[in-house]
C-alpha cells in the first residue's frame, strides 16, 4: 500500500514538471452533451399549423472535436507575468461532426379535447465549425474559453419519434422524415452558435496533456420551414378543417419558427504540443 502512495506522488510530482508554455496546440476532443430545446414562434405562425402553443424538450447528442491552435505564452507576450497565475493566451480553429437533437410539444383544444403532440428530431450528421480563444491560468493547467462558429445540419432523411399524450390511432410512431427537394433547396440548414468552455489540462509529459472539461453552448437557428412526415401533416390537416381553417402547406414559410437549444455537456479528450 505504500509504493502505491509513493507511485501516485512520484507521478504527480512527475506531472507538475511538465506544462504547454508557448507554441502550436491540437486537441482531439469528445463531448457528451444534453440538449434543451427552445422554440420560439409567432401566434400567427401558431394559427396556420393548428397549434395553441409549442414548447421544448430535452435530448442527448455526442460529437468529436479537432482543435487547432496557438498558444502566446505570458512570459513572451505579455511582459513576463507568471505563468504560475497567469499562463497565456491562444487562438483556434475547431472542427467536429456528430448528432443534433430537436424536442417539440405543441398542442391544442378541438371539439372539446385537449390534444398534446410529443416529436423528437434526431440529426446525423451535425458538422461543428469555428474559432475561439482561451486564456490559461496555473501553469496552462486551467483553461477559460470562448468560442463562436456554427453546425451544419447535413441530414437528409433524420429519425424522428411521435406520439400523443391521448389515445391517436396508429401513434406512437417512429420512422424518418424525408426532406424534399424543395427542403433541400429552400430550409436554411445551419445554426449560429456561441460556447463558453473550461477545461482542467493534466500534462502526461512535456508533449501530451489529458483535457477534462465543462461547457454549456447557445444556439439560434431559424429553418424557415417546418417539416414532418406525412401521418402528422393529415392528423394536422384534419385538426384545422375541424377548427375550419385552410390546410397547412408544408412549402409555406415561417418566417417566426425558431428551433434554438442550450447545449450543456462534458468534454475528454488530449492534446499535444506541436
Amino acid at each position: 500500500m505504500k509504493k502505491i502512495f509513493i507511485y501516485i506522488f512520484m507521478a504527480a510530482s512527475f506531472s507538475a514538471a511538465y506544462g504547454f508554455d508557448e507554441g502550436f496546440i491540437w486537441a482531439l476532443k469528445a463531448n457528451f452533451n444534453g440538449s434543451a430545446t427552445m422554440p420560439s414562434i409567432s401566434q400567427s405562425d401558431l394559427d396556420q399549423i393548428g397549434a395553441s402553443y409549442m414548447k421544448g424538450s430535452v435530448g442527448y447528442t455526442i460529437d468529436g472535436e479537432a482543435e487547432l491552435g496557438y498558444l502566446f505564452g505570458s512570459e513572451k507576450w505579455f511582459n513576463g507575468l507568471d505563468p504560475a497565475k497567469f499562463s497565456g493566451m491562444s487562438v483556434f480553429g475547431s472542427l467536429g461532426v456528430g448528432s443534433g437533437f430537436a424536442g417539440q410539444i405543441s398542442g391544442n383544444t378541438i371539439d372539446g379535447v385537449t390534444a398534446n403532440a410529443y416529436i423528437n428530431v434526431s440529426y446525423t450528421p451535425v458538422i461543428s465549425f469555428g474559432v475561439g480563444t482561451k486564456a490559461y491560468f496555473l501553469n496552462s493547467r486551467l483553461a477559460l474559453g470562448l468560442h463562436i462558429g456554427g453546425k451544419l445540419i447535413a441530414d437528409t432523411s433524420p429519425e424522428y419519434l411521435a406520439y400523443f399524450d391521448s389515445d391517436i390511432p396508429g401513434f406512437p410512431e417512429i420512422g424518418e422524415i424525408i426532406v424534399t427537394d424543395f427542403m433541400i433547396k429552400n430550409m436554411n440548414p445551419v445554426m449560429f452558435s456561441i460556447k463558453f468552455m473550461i477545461e482542467y489540462n493534466q500534462p502526461v509529459n512535456d508533449r501530451v496533456e489529458v483535457i477534462l472539461g465543462a461547457y454549456t453552448r447557445f444556439n439560434v437557428y431559424s429553418p424557415k420551414y417546418i417539416t414532418m412526415p406525412d401521418s402528422l401533416l393529415s392528423l394536422m390537416n384534419s385538426g384545422l378543417e375541424k377548427l375550419e381553417k385552410p390546410a397547412f402547406d408544408p412549402t409555406t414559410p415561417l418566417k417566426s419558427y425558431y428551433i434554438n437549444s442550450l447545449d450543456f455537456g462534458i468534454t475528454l479528450g488530449l492534446a499535444f504540443k506541436g
